[in-house]
C-alpha cells in the first residue's frame, strides 16, 4: 500500500480525510455541492496515519477531516462546512430566512452532540479487530502513546481489549433510533431538515443517517420512516452525494477498506 501524501505545495484547498469517516463524508459532500476543487490527502485511520507527525502539525487533535486553505488549517467538520460556505459564495448552503438558518444550526449541533455519539460505538465495535491487528503489547503501547488526546487513546485501548460493553451498545441503539425518529418528525411539514431549502443541516446529518441504515437495516422495515426514506432518496439523487460517499478521486481510495 502506498504512503499517505502530506505534500501541500501550491494554493487552494487541501483535504485530509478518511474514506469511510462520517465526518469526512460531510465535508466532501459540502465541497462537491459547492463545486470547490480540492486536492485529496487520504489517510488510513486503522493504520493510525492520522497520528503521524506530518498530520499532527496540521491538526494536533489527530482526527479527520482537516483542511488547509491557502496554507492555513481549518479543523472540526461542522465548522469546516460553515467556513466553506462563508468563503465560497457559489451555490450557497445557508437559508436566507433567519429562522431557517437557526433551524439549520440546531441540526448541525444535533449532528455533533447526538448523531455522532449514536454511531461511534457500533462503528468502532465493527472495527475492533483492526485496533490491535498485528501488534504485540509493547507495540500497542507505543502506538497508543502517539494518540494525542486521552479520549481517543482510551477508545483505541478499549477496542484492543475487547470493545464496548453490552450496556454501551444498548445505549447506542437507543440513540440511533432516536435520530431516526427525530428526522422523521422534523420532515412532517418540510422537504429539507432546515426548512424550505437544501442546506448544511442536510449535509451535516445525512452521513449519520446513512451509517445507521448500514449498521442496522432492521430498524427500517417496509412502511417505517416514510418521510426519512423520501428525504434520503432525495439526497442520494444529488450528483454530489455519490461523489462524496463513493469517493474515488484519490489513488489510495481503491486501496483502503470501506465500512
Amino acid at each position: 500500500m502506498s504512503e499517505p501524501n502530506f505534500s501541500t505545495s501550491g494554493h487552494g484547498i487541501h483535504l485530509f480525510h478518511g474514506l469511510a469517516s462520517t465526518c469526512s463524508k460531510k465535508v466532501r459532500l459540502c465541497l462537491y455541492e459547492k463545486g470547490i476543487p480540492f486536492e485529496s490527502h487520504m489517510l488510513d485511520l486503522q493504520k493510525f496515519e492520522q497520528h503521524r507527525p506530518e498530520y499532527l502539525a496540521i491538526n494536533p487533535n489527530g482526527v479527520v477531516p482537516a483542511l488547509l486553505h491557502e496554507g492555513r488549517p481549518v479543523v472540526e467538520s461542522s465548522i469546516i462546512i460553515e467556513y466553506l460556505d462563508d468563503c465560497f459564495p457559489q451555490n450557497p448552503l445557508k437559508p436566507q430566512d433567519p429562522y431557517e438558518r437557526y433551524q439549520m444550526r440546531l441540526w448541525i449541533k444535533y449532528s455533533d452532540e447526538v448523531a455522532y455519539k449514536a454511531v461511534y460505538a457500533p462503528t468502532w465495535q465493527k472495527l475492533r479487530g483492526r485496533a490491535s491487528a498485528g501488534l504485540d503489547s509493547e507495540k500497542l503501547r507505543e502506538t497508543l502513546s502517539r494518540i494525542p488526546t486521552k479520549e481517543r487513546r482510551d477508545r483505541w485501548e478499549k477496542m484492543a481489549q475487547g470493545g464496548f460493553t453490552e450496556d454501551e451498545l444498548r445505549d447506542a441503539v437507543d440513540k440511533m433510533q432516536g435520530c431516526l425518529n427525530q428526522v422523521e418528525s422534523n420532515l412532517a411539514e418540510r422537504k429539507w431538515l432546515g426548512g424550505s431549502t437544501y442546506s448544511l443541516a442536510d449535509i451535516a446529518m445525512v452521513p449519520f443517517i446513512d451509517r445507521i441504515m448500514n449498521l442496522r437495516p432492521d430498524f427500517m422495515p417496509d412502511g417505517t420512516y416514510p418521510r426519512l426514506k423520501e428525504w434520503y432518496e432525495h439526497m442520494r439523487e444529488r450528483p454530489a452525494f455519490q461523489k462524496a460517499f463513493q469517493f474515488k478521486d484519490d489513488p489510495r481510495a481503491a486501496e483502503l477498506p470501506n465500512l
